[in-house]
């Protein structure tokens, strides 16, 4: 019979394997588990306050304790609640505020920023240091869901206070669900509100996070052919944009990308942070302008539309619809009673419009008015063509409440 004698060492040895291997492997799982979480989690919006150059662009500042700080260090609080600078690790920048005033008096200094679309689980998260040390100052987190406003931070009251003592960052988290705030377009104001014994509160690397299965990604895709065709639009140079409700019409900041393999023809953007059942208002823009010449649909015109539904995150058209039929842009029925005859026409067309249009224009393709004509208790307009170039058309109608809707017309 063989006995295996062990060395007490080697069983040391063993045990010492076998603990770090649990170790291990709980480490691994807490990875796993964390990593799956966070592939849970979406941000939704951040603000890093690295981008320098764009100090507090979109947010709203507010000084209402009019203090005059102590101290010639940070001369520019003088003027401002807050403003970025260096905090931190080397080279960081964060928000920074200060409560050191002399004569001494309460701070009360806010920042409140853009609007954010939260859904139903949405987490803020941010950091907060003191540059002096020794130091502590007491600052507030707001949730406005009326308006970017001190006014409307304050409606809603604190969502929670802070107390600053740490010269290195530390995190700080502030839960939504469950909270009246859920399913919301929310600005977050920062307010600090120190009574006394503070001094300069750094603020940085503000994280909105929400549950990754509540937002939908949307891609705009928008067909530029016709407008390239017509020497209406270099891609070389020229630029598309799409303007909406969900960017306040500030289309500079979704610039489309060139699809590639298209020649240049197809742009698209995809933008994060959207519910099914929203409903969307937007135009596409060439060089970010509303100049009538270029814009979609232009000279009061109404919006392209898109109600949101369950799987269906893409939109594709062509720039203007010049293409094919105005999707998106609501008619009344009234249109179903205009006729434009002959069409296509060579010299002379005659328009029959119901007792409710008042008024007609006529505009090219690229947007140039053409025509404008009032219309008589529904009596046909006749409109002398010959001396239009041979092509496609838009004709608007409105009655006295505003746009009705549009018809096609060929010039052959």
């Amino acid at each position: 019979m063989l006995i295996n004698i062990l060395h007490p060492n080697s069983i040391a040895s063993g045990f010492h394997f076998n603990y770090m291997m649990r170790k291990f492997s709980i480490a691994l799982l807490f990875i796993l588990l964390s990593a799956g979480a966070l592939r849970a989690q979406q941000v939704i919006y951040s603000q890093a306050f690295e981008n320098t150059a764009n100090l507090f662009q979109d947010y709203v500042l507010s000084n209402l304790d009019k203090g005059d700080p102590a101290g010639t260090d940070f001369d520019t609080l003088k003027t401002v609640p807050w403003y970025v600078t260096t905090a931190g690790a080397a080279g960081n920048h964060a928000a920074v505020g200060t409560s050191n005033y002399d004569p001494a008096t309460a701070a009360d200094d806010w920042f409140i920023t853009p609007a954010i679309r939260v859904g139903q689980s949405p987490k803020i998260t941010w950091k907060s240091l003191q540059l002096t040390a020794g130091t502590t100052d007491t600052y507030q987190v707001y949730i406005s869901t009326s308006e970017q406003s001190v006014a409307g931070c304050l409606f809603n009251g604190p969502a929670s206070s802070f107390t600053s003592g740490s010269a290195a960052f530390v995190s700080n988290t502030l839960d939504l669900t469950n909270t009246p705030f859920v399913n919301n377009t929310i600005f977050i104001g920062f307010r600090l509100n120190t009574t006394s014994g503070g001094d300069k509160l750094a603020i940085d690397d503000i994280t909105v996070t929400e549950l990754a299965t509540q937002f939908k990604s949307l891609t705009f895709t928008v067909n530029m052919s016709k407008y390239i065709a017509d020497s209406l639009f270099n891609p070389s140079k020229d630029t598309v944009d799409v303007a909406g409700t969900f960017n306040n019409f500030e289309g500079t900041r979704n610039i489309l990308s060139v699809v590639p393999g298209t020649d240049s023809s197809q742009y698209s953007i995809t933008i994060p942070g959207f519910l099914d059942a929203d409903r969307l208002e937007f135009k596409f823009r060439i060089n970010s302008t509303w100049n009538d010449s270029i814009v979609e649909f232009p000279y009061g015109q109404p919006n392209r539309v898109w109600n949101i539904e369950p799987g269906k995150y893409t939109y594709t058209c062509f720039y203007n619809d010049e293409m094919g039929t105005t999707f998106g842009i609501p008619e009344t029925e009234l249109m179903s009673h205009v006729n434009i005859y002959p069409n296509p026409a060579q010299t002379n067309v005659t328009v029959e419009t119901p007792a409710n249009i008042s008024r007609m224009i006529l505009v090219s393709l690229t947007g140039s008015r053409i025509l404008t004509t009032g219309i008589q208790s529904g009596n046909a307009v006749n409109m002398d063509v010959s001396s239009l170039s041979e092509g496609a058309y838009i004709m608007l109608f409105y009655t006295s409440q505003g746009f009705a809707g549009s018809k096609k017309l060929i010039i052959n």
